[in-house]
């Protein structure tokens, strides 16, 4: 049998009885399918502002924040994970403990500053899933230089961030940080931890100002006009 710790699968064999993580290997591909409820993307770029010139005129990515924007908006559990191609092939990415401190900053940042109305902590929760690389032999714990620890994080810009500078020099060694798969994880609204005291989940606008809503598999702009209308809906069915 399967269930979920910390946002990640375990597995109960029939044998022992014990629980195991569900491991995760590169280039295999992933155990669940797109859905209303999740979504795959294979970059890890979280707003907009981290996109360069290029990939905003070539359209090479879609910043995860329209996908977090739309799953909030629908107000269910969704997960986002990023490492993932679209066909569900596991790839990850390369991360030391900065770099997730980073990540996690980085989100903290977009989605309370960034996102009209602010999202409230309780919303949002970010797990990295260790993915097992094809070769083993070039994995290596890395630890940031003593030098550049101090060093302070760019969180929105498009630059290349020291921790991820460390990461390239590491791997110009062919010393590998372990692989993982980013899952960002949208809660369902609570009225009574929202700050806000909406008497209805929120429509959210991402750092583009632009509103999301998730159908079926993908994320879809949302007029002012239909954000009204469904929130009509929505009050109608909670009071009738």
């Amino acid at each position: 049998t399967t269930r979920e710790v910390d946002g990640e699968a375990v597995v109960s064999t029939q044998s022992t009885g014990r629980m195991k993580k569900a491991i995760l290997r590169e280039d295999e591909v992933f155990r669940q399918e797109e859905t209303k409820q999740v979504e795959f993307k294979a970059h890890d770029r979280l707003s907009y502002t981290q996109l360069t010139t290029r990939e905003v005129d070539g359209r090479m990515f879609q910043p995860a924040s329209r996908s977090i924007c739309a799953f909030l908006n629908i107000n269910q559990m969704c997960d986002l994970f990023l490492g993932v191609k679209d066909d569900g092939t596991v790839k990850g990415h390369h991360m030391f403990y900065a770099q997730k401190d980073h990540f996690k900053q980085a989100l903290k940042l977009l989605l309370t500053t960034k996102f009209d109305p602010p999202v409230d902590d309780y919303r949002f929760d970010v797990f990295f899933r260790e993915v097992e690389s094809q070769d083993p032999s070039t994995v290596y714990d890395c630890q940031p230089s003593l030098t550049v620890q101090e060093e302070h994080s760019l969180l929105e810009q498009p630059n290349v961030c020291w921790c991820d500078a460390e990461i390239s020099s590491y791997k110009n060694r062919n010393k590998k940080p372990p692989l993982y798969v980013i899952q960002v994880r949208i809660n369902k609204w609570d009225p009574l931890k929202d700050s806000n005291k909406f008497e209805l989940w929120p429509y959210y606008t991402n750092e583009e100002g632009k509103c999301y809503k998730r159908y079926n598999a993908s994320n879809h702009e949302v007029t002012h006009h239909q954000v009204v209308e469904e929130t009509k809906v929505d009050f109608a069915k909670r009071y009738s």
